[in-house]
């Protein structure tokens, strides 16, 4: 059986992502997948049992990975880098978005105010995050 693709989690260093699958008789397994450019780099000593290069198992994880990874890396290019501030999991988990526009924005309420030093919050229910704009 094919391991089963549990969760992804982006974590505090851009461009690095947790991955989890369910393996075997329901144990977890977690892997780091980092990003270079567009090319997931994960070392072949962390691969699952079935994880070759076009298997259905590398292909599906590393597709949905590139995505939100491209997602984090701003809408249609437009620079920056979103990411968690320092014990907080809001873009890691969904809930602070770049806007079409390319403004950090709560997924419930909308744009986000600025707070000074890059980070973003939500005044309605406290989301918040760095925006580190790029040139």
């Amino acid at each position: 059986m094919d391991p089963l693709l549990r969760t992804i989690e982006a974590l505090d260093e851009p461009g690095c992502y947790s991955v989890t699958f369910t393996v075997g008789a329901g144990d977890d397994r977690t892997l780091v997948i980092r990003m270079r450019g567009d090319e997931p780099v994960l070392p072949s000593a962390n691969s699952l049992p079935g994880w070759t290069p076009g298997s259905r198992i590398a292909t599906g994880t590393i597709a949905v990975v590139r995505a939100l990874h491209q997602a984090r890396q701003g809408v249609g290019g437009l620079g920056g880098q979103l990411v968690d501030i320092d014990g907080g999991w809001d873009v890691g988990i969904g809930n602070v978005v770049l806007s079409a526009g390319g403004v950090p924005a709560c997924v419930s309420h909308g744009e986000l105010a600025a707070a000074g030093d890059g980070v973003y919050r939500c005044e309605t229910c406290g989301a918040a995050a760095r925006y580190d704009r790029q040139p």
